[in-house]
């Protein structure tokens, strides 16, 4: 198979890349991918370190020993920690270093979690059923002990019924409080 770009030699390295519009592949050769500069790595030279390729993936750019002590870096007025530094060994140093860095790590955060920079967690279904009946039944506590203060206690005997039901539920499991509300 030849190369995409050049169409001239084999190929030899395949690229892929997720997308917002789905994954990408491409067949390149040794040059063209070089070329490319993705990743600028020079043939000729030693194997990166994890660390380097990390630090490049992460920053988008090359992290050369000498390129680093070229640039001026923003250090952690607390610990002392470069942000390349940072990269390097994977956690900060300080507290203080989050507020240092603030700058530059939502392009961290994207690089790692493909693109996004907001955390959305979800929460097991079973999981959410039993929270959202624990909040109901502190919600008629609350309600009952109100009921109670203002001496409306016919009232109060009602929500104690109820709470009682929604335990039962709480105890049965979501599948049998599940039904339970379809009534």
């Amino acid at each position: 198979m030849l190369c995409e770009n050049c169409k001239e030699r084999p190929v030899s390295v395949i690229l892929k890349q997720e997308t917002p519009g789905g994954p990408v592949e491409r067949n390149l050769c040794d040059q063209c991918a070089f070329n490319l500069q993705t990743f600028s790595v020079n043939p000729n030279q030693e194997p990166m370190s994890i660390q380097q390729f990390l630090s490049q993936w992460l920053t988008g750019e090359a992290v050369q020993p000498q390129a680093l002590e070229a640039q001026v870096m923003p250090e952690c007025p607390e610990c002392g920690l470069t942000f390349h530094r940072f990269l390097e060994i994977g956690k900060f140093g300080c507290p203080v270093c989050y507020e240092t860095f603030r700058e530059r790590l939502p392009r961290v955060f994207g690089k790692l979690h493909n693109g996004s920079t907001v955390h959305r967690g979800k929460i097991p279904a079973s999981f959410n059923e039993k929270m959202a009946i624990k909040k109901q039944i502190e919600f008629l506590r609350i309600s009952m002990q109100d009921a109670i203060q203002t001496e409306r206690f016919e009232q109060a005997a009602v929500l104690r019924d109820e709470i009682k039901e929604w335990k039962r539920k709480l105890s049965a499991g979501p599948e049998e409080g599940g039904a339970a509300d379809g009534e």
